[in-house]
């Protein structure tokens, strides 16, 4: 049964939620202000997600105002990694430190969206050893590693280090957010496993964006199995492609996980990255799919769609953990 099953998340940015005032213990009481708390979680089909460490250098919002600040960035996922920590303390959570599993209990699986408090590759595996499983090297405004998708750029030469020591620990890369030209460089030099955890179509937007993925990146990663995870911001889609924009439906998720199956040739390599609460609040989620326990919505519209159990079941958690478990580590 749809209703049934568990969830595997690719991308909640709880942690810096938490640092930026919210009580993330205490189930939300205002489903127009907030959606994403552990009990909010727990009383969803969410069971396992991807815990993001988010940073910016853009005005200052996390104790630094540019990249090349490495002790302050770095003090600034240090922050964020201690909410986790403290959660996996209490017994909130569990960290996942290997392959990807999905049961009763809350778990992550700890990534980086912007490599910013990596002070130098060097630290790399000081990283994985507190959980590190997935690194973007940047968020839209850009990192010393590589341009972002407002700030355009490519990979820079220490971002090439870093990206052969990611490797290197069994770390899988994320182009979200990644500027197309860093993407067709990372193509090149990166061995190890490429998803996009929080992403959808530019075709079906026709916007210049660089946020959504083009059809062509879209086909490379799914043709090396990687995985794209569905977002659903509504500015990501529906048109326009505008900060504002606010009428996004469950049709709308649908067509999106549909055109990037047809660019894989198979329903198994698109998942849920949804960016709940990811910086703005639940009117910019689809009307339908305001609150992490209306994933069965979506799930039941899949089906309509034509997707067997299997793939719905991939769609909720097989395609996350098919990637995650094939990483040596």
């Amino acid at each position: 049964m749809i209703s049934q099953v568990y969830w595997i998340d690719g991308h909640l940015d709880l942690a810096s939620m938490a640092v930026r005032g919210r009580d993330i213990l205490t189930k939300s009481t205002n489903p127009e202000e907030a959606c994403i708390t552990v009990p909010d979680l727990l009383d969803s089909p969410v069971r396992t997600f991807f815990g993001t460490i988010y940073t910016t250098h853009t005005n200052g919002a996390f104790g630094f105002t540019s990249s090349d600040d490495r002790d302050g960035a770095h003090r600034a996922g240090l922050e964020q990694l201690a909410v986790y920590d403290r959660l996996e303390e209490e017994g909130f959570i569990t960290k996942q430190m290997h392959g990807l599993t999905v049961d009763d209990d809350l778990s992550m699986l700890l990534v980086l969206e912007g490599a910013d408090p990596i002070r130098n590759p060097d630290e790399v595996n000081w990283w994985r050893a507190q959980g590190l499983r997935a690194v973007g090297l940047t968020w839209s405004d850009g990192t010393r590693y590589a341009g972002g998708n407002r700030s355009l750029g490519p990979i820079t030469d220490e971002g090439k280090e870093l990206v052969s020591a990611l490797d290197e620990a069994g770390v899988v890369h994320d182009i979200s957010h990644l500027a197309d030209e860093g993407v067709e460089q990372l193509f090149d030099i990166a061995r190890g496993p490429i998803i996009a955890s929080h992403s959808n179509s530019r075709l079906l937007l026709n916007s210049e964006s660089q946020r959504n993925l083009r059809d062509d990146h879209a086909k490379e990663l799914l043709s090396r199995g990687g995985v794209i995870g569905l977002n659903l911001c509504t500015q990501f889609l529906a048109e326009p492609f505008d900060r504002e924009t606010h009428t996004a439906t469950i049709e709308d998720c649908v067509t999106h996980v549909l055109h990037f199956c047809a660019l894989a040739g198979n329903n198994f390599q698109v998942a849920l990255g949804s960016d709940f609460d990811g910086g703005f609040t639940p009117k910019y989620l689809p009307i339908g799919v305001k609150h992490p326990s209306a994933l069965h919505a979506l799930a039941s519209a899949l089906k309509d769609a034509g997707f067997t159990e299997d793939e719905l079941n991939s769609f909720a958690h097989g395609a996350w953990q098919r990637v995650f478990n094939s990483v040596e580590c």
